[in-house]
């Protein structure tokens, strides 16, 4: 009895506000925040090409095409975006976003992840957090503080078992001091995506030419498709 009710505790704690947390916190959000990320540009294709064909909405409907590669990403970026984020009993991280409060169980890591985004003389950087129990979160400092995350990330990665397998990519490595570990065949924390440091400070340009082309592409299939003149 002694035991069950310790867990109920460790999963349920409260935060450093006085709000409950649990591990699991922010899953439902989280797969809501993608499916709309995922169906946007689809409706915004679809919905405007139906209505023009049938007479029933303005051309310039087809135009949001330009614009909604742009929304899914901010979409789904921005949905997962942490904030005073708060520590609690059992490994718990917990932080509030646009959708409502996540919390992410650092003992049951599955992905570490790093975002890096120039931005005029600085960049911000943040790591993107994913649990066993399919929640994400992008933080860097917690709150009332200008400490980091990372002694939280590091300690939780070093303490997991052996076949843990939790996938920490290149620059996230790099950040946490963690390359020589991610390169040891304990598979303890195995090693992710790599990213070249000319890459990430050209982020926003090679955003805009990955993105321009497809949103023209896209937004002109639809006019052709809603035999627009």
């Amino acid at each position: 009895m002694t035991n069950r009710t310790a867990k109920t505790r460790a999963n349920a704690a409260p935060s450093g506000e006085g709000t409950a947390v649990s591990a699991g916190q922010g899953r439902t959000a989280r797969w809501a925040a993608d499916l709309v990320a995922l169906l946007t540009p689809l409706l915004v294709f679809v919905v405007p090409v139906v209505l023009v064909r049938r007479d029933m909405g303005s051309e310039q409907l087809l135009l949001l095409n330009l614009f909604a590669p742009a929304v899914s990403c901010l979409v789904a970026a921005y949905a997962v975006m942490g904030w005073h984020a708060r520590t609690g009993d059992g490994d718990l991280l917990s932080a509030r976003t646009l959708t409502g409060r996540r919390t992410v169980d650092l003992a049951r890591l599955t992905k570490v992840g790093r975002l890096e985004v120039p931005i005029q003389t600085r960049t911000d950087d943040r790591l993107i957090l994913t649990d066993a129990h399919g929640v994400r979160l992008i933080l860097d400092k917690l709150a009332g503080s200008e400490e980091t995350v990372d002694a939280l990330v590091r300690r939780a990665l070093l303490e997991r078992p052996p076949g843990a397998d939790v996938v920490v990519s290149d620059r996230a490595a790099e950040r946490l001091g963690l390359r020589t570990e991610v390169a040891r065949p304990h598979r303890r924390l195995k090693p992710g995506r790599r990213i070249r440091e000319g890459l990430i400070d050209n982020l926003p340009l090679l955003g805009i030419l990955v993105l321009a082309p497809v949103c023209c592409g896209v937004t002109v299939l639809a006019w052709l498709l809603a035999g627009a003149s």
